[in-house]
C-alpha cells in the first residue's frame, strides 16, 4: 500500500477530468425525475461505467424498476461507503432554465442540468474515487472495501424503503464510515429532523348569501377553522437543549406550506387542509411536539362546536449527527483545507436526508459534504466542473486516513 502524496494525488484525479465529467453528462442526461422517471435506466448506465472500469458490481432492488446500483474496490472488512441518490426532483418550467435541464449543457465552468449537485455529480466523483484508490494503491484491498452506493428514491422524502434503507436491511451496505456526497460548502455532521403533518378541518357548507348563515344558525367555515389553527401553530415555542454545530439552527415550525379549502365561491367551505412542516434537533422528542400541535387543534376544535379534525402524520424523520470532533469530520476537514486552501467549517445541516439511516445503523457519516455546485431543486441547478478532481483526491484522502485510523 502507498503513502499519500497530495499532489501526486490531485494530478492522477485531474488526469480523469475528461472520463468523470463525459461520464456525468451521460447520467445527467437520463431524466429520473422522482414519481415519472424509474432509476432503472440510469442505474443501468452506472453499472456500465463500473463494469467497464473493471469494478465488482450490481443492481441490488426491492423494485426491479428502482434499483440501486453497487460498485466496490475491495474485500476486506474495513468498509467505507460513498452514498449518492440517483433520482431527482422535477425539472420545472424548462421556460425558467438557461439552457434545458436534461442536456448537461457546460457554461463558464459549469456543468448545468437537473441532478447535476443533487446527486448524480457525487455519483460520478465516487466512481472515480475508486478508480484512484486502486490505480495509486491507497488502501490494501484484502484489508479494506469502499461501495459506492447509487441509491433510489431518497427524493420522495429521504423515508424510502426502496434505496439506503433496503440496502440496510439485505446486509448490502456494511461500513465502518459514510460520505453522503451532496455538493456542498461545510463539513457537515448530521441534519436536523422533520415532522411533516397534515391538519384536515371539516364543517358545514352552506349558500353563503342566505339567511342561516347569516344569523349562524347552520353551517360551519373549515377555512377560517383551519387557519385559526395555523395562526396558533405559528406562535408555537418549543424548548430546545443546545446540540453542537447546529448553534444556528433550532425548532422550527412552518404551518400553511400547503393550504387546500373550498370548492365555490358562493359555498361556506366544508372542508380544508394543510401542510405543517417542523424541523427538529438532534435528539429532540418529535412525539412531544405532536402533542403541543394536538393540544392547538383540539382547542380550536372546542372553541367551534360541530368541527371535525384529524391530523395526518405525513413524514417523521429523526434528527441525526455524529460528533463535532469525529475523526471522520476532522480528517474531512484537514483535507479541505490542503485542497481547497481553507478549512471548512464543520456543522449540521437544516434540511433532512437519509444520514440518519446510516448513523442510526452505527455507520458514522457525513450527511453531505463534496464538490461545489447549486441551485439544487431550481432552475439552472449546476456543478463547478474544477471541483470534481479536487473532490475525489478529498475522498481518497479521507479514506485512506480513516480506514487507517479504524
Amino acid at each position: 500500500m502507498a503513502t499519500f502524496d497530495k499532489e501526486q494525488v490531485l494530478a492522477k484525479a485531474q488526469e480523469y477530468a475528461p472520463q468523470v465529467e463525459a461520464f456525468l453528462a451521460d447520467i445527467v442526461r437520463i431524466p429520473s425525475v422522482n414519481k415519472h422517471d424509474p432509476e432503472v435506466r440510469v442505474a443501468e448506465r452506472i453499472l456500465q461505467e463500473a463494469q467497464s472500469l473493471g469494478f465488482e458490481s450490481e443492481l441490488a432492488a426491492k423494485d426491479p424498476q428502482r434499483p440501486n446500483v453497487l460498485a466496490r474496490y475491495g474485500q476486506g472488512d474495513k468498509g467505507f461507503a460513498l452514498i449518492g441518490h440517483i433520482d431527482t426532483v422535477a425539472e420545472g418550467d424548462h421556460a425558467s432554465w438557461t439552457f434545458p435541464p436534461f442536456e448537461a449543457h457546460i457554461d463558464n465552468g459549469r456543468m448545468l442540468g437537473r441532478g447535476t449537485a443533487d446527486n448524480k455529480g457525487g455519483v460520478a466523483i465516487s466512481m472515480y474515487t475508486l478508480k484512484l484508490l486502486r490505480e495509486l494503491d491507497l488502501i490494501d484491498p484484502q484489508q479494506c472495501a469502499v461501495t459506492l452506493a447509487g441509491v433510489a428514491d431518497e427524493e420522495a422524502g429521504a423515508c424510502s424503503t426502496l434505496g439506503v434503507r433496503y440496502l440496510l436491511d439485505s446486509g448490502k451496505l456494511r461500513a465502518r464510515g459514510a460520505i453522503y456526497t451532496y455538493t456542498s460548502d461545510m463539513v457537515c455532521i448530521g441534519h436536523r429532523g422533520l415532522l411533516r403533518l397534515e391538519i384536515r378541518t371539516k364543517g358545514e357548507s352552506i349558500h353563503a348569501g342566505i339567511d342561516a348563515w347569516h344569523q349562524k344558525t347552520s353551517g360551519l367555515n373549515a377555512v377560517t377553522a383551519l387557519a385559526d389553527i395555523l395562526l396558533r401553530l405559528e406562535k408555537l415555542k418549543v424548548a430546545t437543549e443546545p446540540v453542537s454545530g447546529f448553534e444556528n439552527l433550532g425548532f422550527t415550525i412552518t404551518p400553511g406550506t400547503i393550504f387546500n379549502g373550498g370548492v365555490y365561491e358562493s359555498i361556506v367551505p366544508e372542508a380544508a387542509s394543510a401542510i405543517i412542516d417542523i424541523r427538529l434537533l438532534p435528539g429532540q422528542d418529535g412525539r412531544a411536539v405532536e402533542e403541543r400541535v394536538a393540544e392547538i387543534v383540539h382547542a380550536v376544535e372546542r372553541e367551534r362546536p360541530g368541527l371535525k379534525t384529524e391530523i395526518v402524520k405525513k413524514v417523521d424523520i429523526p434528527g441525526a449527527a455524529i460528533p463535532l470532533d469525529h475523526p471522520l469530520a476532522t480528517i474531512a476537514q484537514e483535507y479541505t483545507r490542503v485542497y481547497h486552501g481553507k478549512a471548512w467549517p464543520i456543522a449540521g445541516a437544516g434540511p433532512g436526508n437519509e444520514g440518519y439511516m446510516l448513523i442510526g445503523a452505527g455507520i458514522p457519516t457525513l450527511c453531505g459534504f463534496g464538490a461545489t455546485g447549486g441551485n439544487p431543486h431550481a432552475p439552472d441547478e449546476w456543478i463547478l466542473l474544477s471541483s470534481l478532481p479536487e473532490t475525489i483526491a478529498i475522498y481518497a484522502g479521507i479514506i485512506h486516513d480513516y480506514l487507517n485510523q479504524i
